[in-house]
């Protein structure tokens, strides 16, 4: 996992598709309506909305995509487990590359990510998303930029 700032990102990406990824998320903004944009083979990016709460169920991880999550307004808490800490509730799908667990045990980590500020999830973060910050919920607008796991592991 990476947290930082997004202007920090050539600190972390050093193929040249990024400089391609982090120029169309400038396109991108707060009035950007919900759907995947700049789908290709590569690439797409994922803009959704929702409500954080106090104990939200999803725990998931992937295989052939890592997340790069970027916040443009609002703030959640991201939990994150190892492996021997979560227990299987759905098999992984190649369909949504994704798998989902339940917690067994406490996170080893958590991140709180606010706008201007960016989580990368390889492969073996299991992450948990959607807590609230602050005691209170809001509401998040978020971008997920799906990246083809072979630009991270070539």
């Amino acid at each position: 996992m990476i947290i930082d700032k997004i202007n920090n990102w050539k600190y972390y990406f050093q193929n040249p598709i990024f400089e391609e990824i982090f120029t169309k998320l400038d396109c991108l903004n707060q009035e950007t309506p919900i759907g995947n944009y700049f789908k290709n083979e590569h690439f797409y990016f994922k803009v959704m909305t929702y409500q954080t709460m106090e104990e939200p169920s999803v725990i998931e991880s992937h295989l052939k995509e890592v997340d790069i999550q970027i916040i443009l307004s609002g703030s959640e808490k991201i939990k994150l487990y190892d492996f021997n800490d979560v227990q299987i509730t759905r098999p992984y799908s190649i369909d949504d590359d994704c798998q989902f667990y339940r917690a067994i045990n406490s996170a080893h980590s958590e991140v709180i990510l606010k706008p201007k500020t960016m989580a990368v999830f390889f492969q073996q973060d299991i992450h948990h998303p959607q807590f609230f910050t602050n005691n209170r919920i809001e509401n998040v607008k978020k971008i997920v930029i799906k990246v083809n796991e072979t630009f991270f592991t070539s």
